[in-house]
């Protein structure tokens, strides 16, 4: 089973502040999904995995 995580964890998780975290949703960089019609965000744990992974990759090119 996934683990669900809203945006206020992934911020913690990543150090970034939780509406740069929102940022990165509405720019589709990082997949989520809203819960409810005023929910918040949810994140999954791979989501969150794949955005890392996406960055070291980017990284790796930038240091070429």
């Amino acid at each position: 089973m996934k683990k669900i995580l809203l945006t206020k964890e992934v911020a913690q998780l990543l150090r970034l502040h939780e509406e740069y975290v929102r940022e990165l949703i509405r720019q589709r960089k990082l997949k989520a999904y809203k819960e409810g019609r005023r929910g918040g965000y949810r994140i999954t744990s791979e989501a969150v995995q794949d955005y890392i992974d996406r960055k070291h990759r980017e990284m790796e090119v930038s240091k070429r």
